[in-house]
């Protein structure tokens, strides 16, 4: 029977340190980024959409009238995204814009609505887009702490500003999903 070697003191008080790292980054909460100083957007050459701000009816001017998906209360529609195919989904609370997402999506439920041109929508600031690669995304989207799971999405990015948050996500690489949402803290319905 031969025996093993003792462990190297060495090796076991590096094997130590890093348990010792790994549990102080397990414990440590997680802090959201400091908000930036302006509102992000989701921008097209036809439309802004800025949430606490944008009226539906202005949206309806522009876009038309939505297709009510994925759930009651929120309006979609079929948008080209540089060749891909997207929904646009927005929320409204009293005619204002409280949620923008823009997504490939994914259902097979998913309903067969026209795509069409809205002028390639990006989230500002940052001009992040749909089918960009996830190390390109840059200021002021940082890793996001928190918010969406990465249950569909590997990857998640965000930037806080005064009055809601943004997030762009990614599988594979790719960016798939971006969002805007207002913060209706104790407003919230």
């Amino acid at each position: 029977m031969s025996e093993k070697p003792p462990p190297d003191f060495a090796m076991l008080r590096a094997v130590e340190i890093l348990a010792q790292m790994h549990e102080r980054v397990r414990k440590s909460p997680n802090t959201p980024p400091a908000p930036i100083d302006r509102p992000v957007v989701l921008q097209s050459e036809r439309i802004t959409l800025a949430v606490a701000k944008t009226k539906r009816s202005d949206v309806e001017r522009e876009l038309g009238v939505a297709f009510s998906y994925p759930a009651r209360g929120w309006h979609t529609y079929a948008t080209n995204e540089s060749g891909t195919r997207c929904l646009l989904s927005l929320f409204y609370k009293n005619g204002i814009l409280v949620a923008a997402e823009l997504y490939v999506p994914r259902g097979a439920n998913t309903p067969n609505l026209e795509s069409r041109s809205f002028g390639g929508f990006r989230l500002e600031p940052g001009s992040v887009r749909v089918g960009f690669h996830a190390n390109t995304v840059a200021q002021p989207f940082t890793p996001a702490v928190g918010g969406p799971g990465p249950v569909v999405y590997d990857q998640a990015f965000e930037a806080r500003f005064p009055g809601g948050v943004s997030y762009a996500m990614a599988s594979k690489g790719v960016i798939e999903r971006l969002t805007v949402y207002a913060d209706l803290g104790k407003d919230a319905a």
